[in-house]
């Protein structure tokens, strides 16, 4: 799975200043595996929009993080965002930053959003290979306990958007395919189990075991 990380928007950052700058960096994790982006640059002419970023989304990360997915991971939680925000200080020669700070999190349901967004872009000169693309996506993340704009904002209100966009190298029918049938399975066990409730609540209460 290959995440490009491309525009974000933190009301609660102010622009760079002369001497100091919070800039946002994203944390992105697919089970036990975690990547990080470079902190993201301001680009004060972000509000007018492109094909690529919507409007008022200043902070370019222009970056692509690549997971080595698992058939199990597509039908797991999904992957997790954890935008922070980096604090650079520079005073003459000296250079100081700060531990990052939390912002805002999220997380994407990769079988239920992203597979069935993903349609193919391109196959290979020898038809041996192919990929598969989401379109353009926002995510809004949500403040965490602890967060930066806590003084500012309620917790699970969000404080972040970010727009990312997807790309698998397998067919995502034939992935959401295989993940179907633990699907029914599961779905099939609750209805049985249903069925044998009602059947009991119809018996005679002097007849049940």
């Amino acid at each position: 799975v290959a995440v490009r990380v491309i525009s974000g928007s933190v009301p609660g950052l102010a622009e760079p200043g002369l001497f100091s700058r919070q800039r946002p960096c994203l944390e992105v994790a697919l089970g036990a595996t975690q990547k990080d982006t470079e902190p993201a640059d301001f680009e004060s002419g972000g509000s007018t929009g492109s094909k690529a970023s919507p409007s008022g989304y200043p902070w370019r990360f222009d970056e692509t993080l690549t997971f080595a997915a698992r058939l199990e991971d597509f039908s797991g939680p999904g992957l997790k965002l954890r935008l922070k925000s980096q604090t650079d200080a520079q005073f003459g020669p000296l250079h100081f930053a700060m531990r990052p700070a939390d912002v805002g999190e999220a997380t994407v349901d990769l079988q239920r959003r992203i597979l069935p967004a993903c349609v193919q872009e391109r196959r290979s000169a020898d038809g041996q290979s192919s990929s598969w693309a989401s379109p353009l996506m926002p995510v809004a993340l949500s403040h965490v306990r602890g967060g930066l704009l806590g003084a500012e904002c309620r917790l699970g209100e969000a404080v972040a958007h970010v727009t990312l966009s997807f790309a698998v190298d397998t067919d995502p029918d034939a992935l959401l395919s295989a993940l179907q049938p633990s699907s029914l399975r599961l779905e099939q066990r609750l209805k049985d189990g249903a069925d044998e409730m009602m059947r009991w609540l119809d018996t005679p209460a002097a007849s049940r075991p």
